[in-house]
């Protein structure tokens, strides 16, 4: 059977994001559970992937602890733990959903790697620290090695260009999951205009649905407010369907810009004052907007057809965060409830007054 190899890269362009939710996976799972290919979770691989959900999880841990001192007499650390490392949880169930095959490369010749790093051959390319390249150059080895004892076709997944010079040609390579799905699934050219045009004529039902069924991700604010009342999605739009399966069709999304608008306070962590010897904040100022933008906003959307029309559905939404330095970053307002705040913007990004 056809194997199937993602480098670490594409999961972290997707934010290791392993929910069952996500289209990506969903679709991933179907077709392997279809037997169009295998996934070989190489150890390399593995170990960066696991590796770098840890990292990101634990400082994520660390910094909602340090910043938000507050959340430990709401939640308990199982909680708070579960929640910081959701992703790793999801990794590990993806693993055993798809039944992953998982392979090592422990009898990979050294010899042959360390003369690729000497001759300054692919992955070793020129840079100042060649030695980081050698996860890479086990990779290529162990998929190079496989490709040549096996008649099954071999895809790889990834974004790396030295990585993927320094392997065979019989291997087929991908940039992106999303390239690779469209690659294996054959869609009908003809599917593609048709439901393009029609996300595109349903952008305001779009936005509606999404401000009715999404989860603002708020978990990193205090005393806030989250109110949002209306969301734009630019009709500038990449747009590609990843899988059709009878009548449902699986697209994926990348919007120029997604706008909420409403209105968004949250305390501003860095000017208010908690001293160590008490359990509240002294002193609070407070950072106000009311818009809040997002670039390139992903959306992977399931439609179903019927008869000759189109219906999406909306269980797939995905949480939007707004978070602390989204709602600073668009910031029109700053105050302190002890000024004589007369709800009149007295601040701007450039540091001056209204």
């Amino acid at each position: 059977m056809d194997k199937l190899f993602i480098d670490t890269n594409i999961f972290e362009s997707k934010g290791f994001n392993f929910d069952k939710r996500n289209i990506l996976i969903k679709v991933l799972t179907n077709n392997i559970k279809a037997n169009k290919y295998k996934y070989y979770n190489l150890s390399v691989i593995d170990n960066e992937i696991i590796s770098h959900i840890k990292k990101k999880s634990g400082d994520e841990e660390k910094l909602l602890k340090k910043q938000y001192k507050w959340i430990e007499k709401y939640m308990d650390e199982k909680t708070i733990h579960d929640n910081c490392f959701k992703n790793l949880i999801d990794y590990k169930k993806f693993k055993e959903d798809i039944g992953a095959v998982n392979c090592d490369v422990s009898k990979i010749n050294a010899e042959k790697i360390f003369k690729k790093y000497f001759d300054i051959k692919f992955p070793f390319e020129v840079k100042e620290d060649k030695r980081k390249e050698f996860p890479d150059a086990f990779i290529s080895e162990y998929i190079n090695d496989l490709s040549k004892a096996e008649s099954d076709r071999v895809y790889f997944v990834s974004k790396d260009n030295g990585l993927k010079k320094s392997l065979d040609e019989s291997i087929t390579k991908y940039d992106s999951i999303e390239k690779f799905l469209i690659s294996i699934n054959g869609i009908p050219p003809e599917d593609f205009l048709n439901i393009k045009n029609y996300i595109k004529s349903n952008l305001d039902e779009i936005g509606l649905m999404l401000l009715k069924n999404g989860d603002f991700k708020n978990i990193d604010l205090e005393e806030e407010i989250i109110e949002p009342e209306l969301i734009k999605l630019s009709d500038e739009f990449n747009f590609e369907i990843l899988d059709v399966n009878e009548n449902e069709i699986y697209v994926s999304c990348i919007f120029d810009k997604l706008i909420i608008s409403g209105d968004f306070r949250c305390l501003d962590y860095e000017n208010s004052y908690w001293p160590n010897d008490e359990e509240y904040y002294v002193y609070t100022e407070y950072y106000g907007t009311n818009e809040i933008q997002y670039d390139d906003y992903e959306m992977n959307l399931k439609i179903k057809k019927h008869n000759e029309d189109y219906i999406i559905e909306y269980d797939n939404i995905y949480p939007i965060e707004i978070n602390f330095e989204k709602i600073k970053e668009y910031a029109t307002e700053h105050f302190s409830p002890y000024d004589d705040y007369d709800g009149e913007d007295s601040w701007t990004q450039d540091g001056g007054s209204r």
